[in-house]
């Protein structure tokens, strides 16, 4: 489906909300509390992105234990399980998604790097990564990640109520990259070349996407093209370059 498909049936679905609460038919006043809009955010995500991304499950998650919590009237007993369940839904979800990835979109980069870092044959410094895929996720915390690899393909960075910034200045690629990032109540900073393409295609909501590129004349090369896809949702993107 579409993204206007998608947003086209979103907005049908609340102004039809709307006009059954204007004509006073029974109504759930939960239906428009911001839980609810957290859930709708979330499946929005999740419906374009199949569900891969870890964003639009954090999403339904925080909304649903909310919504739960705040509108649903759960007996005073059962409250104390629903974070734990949360975070088990969660850490279920991450460890699955994750092995997903690694064997079918990064072609088993990540699970030869785990080996080598646990055989001690790896030679990643902390501050620096060799992989030509980067696979960040930082989630109620802070990271810093500097890429210097020199057939850099992409990957993904997943940031969740926290902050990542990501220097790809001493990078270099062979072909176009394909990167995904994902922004909830948070913010990623991406230091690329001044003379890579960097292509936006960031879906943003109740975000900003602030690309200073501009700032910083100079010729680009056609061949070096950075593909930025996937969502920000209250939170910021700065792109810049050196």
């Amino acid at each position: 489906m579409r993204k206007n498909q998608i947003i086209g049936a979103l907005v049908l679905i609340i102004g039809g909300l709307l006009l059954l609460k204007q004509l006073g038919i029974f109504f759930p006043v939960w239906l428009f509390t911001w839980p609810m809009i957290l859930i709708a955010i979330g499946i929005l995500i999740g419906v374009r992105h199949g569900f891969r991304n870890t964003s639009s499950v954090v999403l339904i998650l925080i909304g649903g234990y909310f919504l739960a919590r705040n509108y649903l009237g759960l007996p005073f007993e059962l409250e104390k399980f629903l974070l734990p369940i949360a975070l088990i839904i969660l850490g279920i979800y991450l460890m699955a998604n994750r092995k997903k990835k690694g064997a079918e979109f990064w072609e088993g980069h990540f699970d030869r790097f785990e080996r080598e870092v646990r055989t001690g044959k790896s030679k990643l410094k902390t501050e620096e990564q060799h992989m030509d895929y980067i696979n960040e996720e930082s989630i109620f915390c802070g990271s810093k990640k500097r890429v210097i690899s020199k057939t850099f393909k992409g990957g993904e960075i997943t940031t969740i109520f926290g902050g990542t910034d990501v220097d790809l200045t001493h990078a270099d690629m062979e072909a176009p990259a394909h990167l995904e990032v994902n922004v909830v109540f948070g913010g990623l900073k991406l230091i690329v070349p001044a003379h890579w393409d960097v292509q936006l295609g960031v879906s943003n909501i109740a975000a900003s996407v602030d690309d200073k590129r501009f700032l910083h004349q100079g010729p680009v090369d056609a061949e070096k093209k950075l593909v930025l896809s996937g969502a920000v949702v209250f939170g910021g993107i700065e792109i810049t370059t050196y």
